[in-house]
């Protein structure tokens, strides 16, 4: 079985729910008019729902992703960062938040995310290659033993 399959499934499971959520409020409103505990369930929250499950997604993926390089897992955290962000503006439309205190939160959640993506990248840059190996040679110092081995050669 694949490692990431349950990465995969996450998202298709979280559309069924928010599908099933919706058909039981839809269900609940017709038929049981006065016991409708899902009234509070509407398009907001099920776009705050689904950011929030899609920012956790690339956060969990950045995060634990192995195979591939420092700039996709620091990408990949960031976008979660952005996402998660999104789902707190749909949120302000769910709830009644003060519109003073999103932009704080925001700042937050971005700085949260720099934070992880350093942390779990382990600082490295993404740059860091081949000059950093223990016998290295750079082009001039490749160049200047081609020619040693070219006026080498010539001599024999």
């Amino acid at each position: 079985m694949d490692k990431k399959i349950l990465s995969r499934i996450f998202m298709p499971l979280v559309l069924l729910a928010l599908a099933g959520l919706w058909l039981t409020q839809v269900l609940v409103a017709k038929y049981l008019p006065d016991n409708n505990v899902l009234a509070w369930y509407s398009l907001p929250w099920a776009a705050t729902i689904f950011l929030a499950a899609l920012g956790t997604k690339f956060l969990l993926d950045g995060i634990f992703m192995s195979s591939n390089g420092v700039i996709a897992r620091r990408l990949t955290i960031i976008a979660g960062a952005v996402v998660l962000g999104l789902a707190l503006i749909c949120l302000t439309t769910a709830i009644a938040i003060p519109n003073n205190i999103v932009a704080p939160i925001l700042a937050m959640i971005i700085a949260v995310a720099l934070f992880v993506a350093i942390l779990v990248t382990g600082g490295r840059k993404w740059d860091a290659g081949d000059n950093q190996r223990v016998g290295y040679k750079n082009y001039y110092q490749r160049k200047t033993e081609e020619e040693k081995a070219e006026k080498a050669n010539k001599k024999n």
